[in-house]
């Protein structure tokens, strides 16, 4: 069994590289990681914690598009859990919170570009250039 090296600081645990080129672009399943939904719940975490079934009746984003957010979120390192709450409930609701302090998304000439930078001062940026339609050939 491995004993902890007391000289040695113990490591934060890891977050995800923030790769910012990923959040304008689509999965696999053609669907943009900063959709409608995304975005309104990450508008809501940044003002207040609050636990899934919250968001989706205060923000209209229905349960199952929320939690698949949310999972997406937290695997990108953009919202993090914040505990529970139990109070008036049967089970505990886990609580989350966003990471992002801002983030600015803008388009132009054929180009969308996202800075983002987190609360721990962790900033990306990115600019996608979006090819024009291929058009008739010139004859």
């Amino acid at each position: 069994m491995a004993v902890p090296d007391p000289t040695k600081p113990p490591r934060a645990p890891s977050r995800p590289v923030l790769v910012a080129e990923e959040l304008l672009l689509y999965d696999k399943d053609g669907q943009s990681l900063l959709d409608d939904h995304a975005l309104r719940i990450l508008i809501a975490l940044h003002q207040e914690i609050l636990t899934a079934q919250d968001i989706a009746s205060r923000y209209k984003v229905p349960i199952a598009a929320c939690y698949r957010r949310i999972r997406r979120l937290l695997s990108l390192g953009l919202v993090s859990e914040a505990g529970f709450v139990t109070e008036g409930r049967r089970r505990p609701a886990r609580l989350y919170r966003s990471e992002v302090e801002r983030f600015q998304v803008t388009y132009g000439s054929g180009q969308m570009s996202l800075r983002l930078i987190l609360r721990n001062g962790v900033e990306t940026s990115t600019v996608v250039r979006i090819p024009p339609e291929p058009g008739p050939s010139p004859t």
